[in-house]
């Protein structure tokens, strides 16, 4: 009977590997990539694109008499709804583009000064991380990204993160520094009209609280996991 396997250990610190580095920007890029279905449900099920696609299918039912023939139904009605989705995906697949087209090793390298990459390292793997850039002029650090991969998300993991980082961050620049999230951070774009950006807004909510609880805990002189 074999041994139980001990699971990799956990660790988060500064990356130095480019390996690693690359690897933590590649998981900022496909969290861009994954905003595609938040936008899409967003689209979907919000009232005006649903009532349009209702108006549709109501125009077709009763105007064009396609309800009086099941046959043209099980035909027309599939077609309805693939076009609506498929425009939809269309619409949504902004955010693939930008995932793809972005020079993720020059958005690192903005202004010609490093960004600080801090991850979340399972065994091998980098599963969470956050790019800081440290600006000693006016003594703020800016996140500029932040993102676990999904298979580790609400575990307490990007928490962990965001508390290292800010330790990090005080440790750099000094415990007086500001910590906030940078304006332009990767997720920031915003392609879709703005009626369908709510859950996104959210998300940046939840995020600045996140960063509040993290700044807290540092105060309060809690390091580590929670």
């Amino acid at each position: 009977m074999s041994e139980p396997t001990e699971p990799p250990p956990l660790s988060i610190e500064i990356l130095t590997d480019p390996k690693e580095k690359k690897d933590a920007l590649k998981l900022i890029a496909d969290s861009v990539a994954q905003q595609r279905q938040t936008a899409s449900r967003a689209m979907i099920f919000h009232p005006i694109p649903l009532s349009a696609f209702i108006a549709i299918l109501a125009i077709a039912h009763y105007g064009a008499g396609i309800g009086k023939d099941i046959s043209t139904m099980l035909i027309i009605y599939p077609g309805i709804i693939l076009t609506y989705l498929v425009a939809i995906r269309y619409c949504t697949s902004a955010y693939i583009r930008i995932a793809e087209e972005t020079s993720w090793l020059d958005w690192m390298m903005k202004d010609g000064v490093e960004d600080t990459i801090i991850g979340a390292r399972f065994g091998k793997d980098i599963i969470a991380a956050v790019v800081l850039r440290l600006e000693k002029s006016n003594n703020t650090a800016f996140i500029r990204a932040w993102t676990t991969r999904a298979r580790y998300r609400r575990r307490g993991l990007g928490g962990d993160v965001l508390r290292e980082s800010v330790r990090i961050a005080k440790q750099k620049l000094g415990k007086n520094c500001t910590v906030e999230f940078a304006h332009d951070h990767a997720n920031s774009e915003m392609p879709l009209h703005e009626l369908f950006n709510a859950p996104f807004l959210a998300r940046q909510m939840k995020a600045k609280k996140a960063l509040s609880a993290a700044l807290k805990d540092w105060e309060e002189g809690k390091q580590g996991p929670q």
